[in-house]
């Protein structure tokens, strides 16, 4: 990016920031987001507020929503960051850092008239004090993340055109990937369709090729497009079954993913399950045919020990060819895998135990356990990144057992704009480490964060 156009974007964030008080939006309840059920309306302009010959209906831009967060991170990193001296140097190096990463959004929510709203987004993602390179999804300095048009076509029919963030389904195949400090976004279309019965969205979607220090581009060479429905059985029961199709240019593999997704509660009882099936053709050209299945069970908790606590079994298929099993595409890995990120949705089983508590309005407690292993011991496990953990090939495995992982979290929201979060994982490594040759650390490791978030 060149000089003067750094220095315009410059100058227009804080044209904004300093101009206008903001708008704090919703986002999702997950650890890394903040949350407001009522958004405060801090700034807008409405038609009253615009000139006579502006206040056309038809033709007005009728209000303006301004809104930003910063995002201030501090990591400590044991035997898990990222050394630029091992192969595919993700997952367990034995590699330590303690860096700062910080991330400014800035937003700009326009209606023009009942039909059509524009959504335009900056953002600068940033990593400082680290002693080794900076991860692929850290640093995007002064980019736009998001412009596109949300149209409604009529009552039932709406379509989004251009750059956005957003998730699909249970985010296990796609979704925003919001812990990340540069976020995700695709350029394309989705198409949303309301029904008596149930609601259907269909996407055509590329996502960006990364550029930490210039514009982000299109990457063509990568398309992600399907189809996911979305059923509300009654207030309680939700149910999808949805179609997506990953191509990839640059390795000839293609991944066509069918799968269903239900949750819901049945007295006491709360439930997720869902299931894929995998075809297509894999990077060496042969068929591809791979599986994915998720049990969760559920209950409120009771007495003593209040909260709400899950259980879940979660498959993902391997293959003796390694880079064959499943794909997971582009999923929020760190909500459903594990507070360190260790790995990626493929030939992995893992079990685990997820305690959630509320004690007050401002603190969120959570405990989560994980016991992973590989589903099929002639592949090897992989990193969040689909590739084969340390470089390793097949039939190395000295065993299935990959260790153990707790992550404990604490949530603490001061205001409805300032948020905290404390946070510590430990990975009890297992036996896998210690009998597989060519494996860069057999040790444990641990994960020490600390974060604010700020909306204004």
């Amino acid at each position: 990016m060149c000089g003067d156009q750094k220095l315009l974007i410059r100058v227009f964030m804080l044209t904004i920031c300093t101009g206008l008080t903001c708008l704090a939006q919703q986002r999702p309840n997950e650890a890394g987001e903040i949350v407001y059920k009522a958004p405060v309306m801090l700034a807008a302009l409405d038609t009253i507020s615009l000139p006579d010959n502006l206040q056309d209906s038809d033709t007005a831009i009728r209000n303006f929503e301004f809104g930003g967060q910063f995002r201030l991170r501090y990591h400590h990193e044991n035997n898990h960051r990222r050394s630029p001296t091992l192969t595919n140097a993700l997952g367990l190096t034995g590699t330590d850092d303690n860096f700062l990463l910080y991330r400014t959004r800035l937003w700009m929510d326009a209606t023009v008239n009942e039909h059509l709203n524009l959504y335009t987004e900056l953002l600068d993602a940033d990593s400082t004090l680290e002693n080794f390179p900076s991860r692929g999804n850290e640093v995007d300095r002064l980019d736009l993340h998001q412009a596109y048009a949300d149209i409604a076509i009529n009552d039932r029919l709406q379509a989004k055109v251009g750059r956005r963030s957003l998730d699909i389904g249970s985010t296990r195949l796609a979704g925003e990937g919001e812990w990340a400090n540069t976020r995700r976004a695709f350029d394309g279309l989705q198409v949303s369709l309301e029904n008596d019965q149930f609601d259907l969205e269909a996407y055509y979607l590329h996502p960006l090729s990364m550029q930490p220090e210039d514009f982000n581009q299109t990457n063509y060479d990568v398309r992600l497009y399907g189809i996911n429905t979305h059923q509300q059985v009654n207030e309680d029961i939700t149910r999808s079954y949805y179609w997506l199709t990953l191509e990839l240019d640059n390795t000839g593999a293609r991944y066509d993913t069918f799968g269903a997704h239900s949750k819901g509660a049945r007295g006491n009882l709360l439930y997720e399950f869902e299931g894929g099936v995998q075809a297509g053709r894999n990077p060496d050209q042969t068929d591809h045919l791979a599986g994915l299945a998720v049990i969760g069970l559920g209950t409120q908790l009771q007495g003593p020990i209040p909260g709400q606590l899950w259980v879940y079994y979660e498959w993902a298929s391997g293959s003796d060819t390694p880079g064959n099993g499943w794909h997971h595409y582009f999923p929020r890995a760190h909500r459903h895998l594990g507070y360190i990120d260790l790995f990626g949705r493929r030939n992995l089983n893992d079990v685990n135990v997820r305690w959630n508590y509320q004690p007050t309005e401002s603190l969120e407690l959570r405990v989560h356990y994980h016991y992973f292993s590989l589903a099929n011991t002639a592949d090897v496990p992989y990193n969040t990144n689909m590739t084969p953990f340390a470089g390793l090939g097949a039939n190395t495995s000295g065993s299935s057992s990959l260790g153990h992982e707790i992550d404990l979290l604490a949530i603490l929201t001061l205001n409805e704009r300032l948020k905290f979060q404390l946070g510590y994982s430990h990975f009890f490594a297992g036996a896998y480490y210690q009998t597989t040759p060519g494996v860069p650390h057999s040790g444990d490791a641990r994960f020490f964060y600390t974060q604010m978030i700020l909306e204004f």
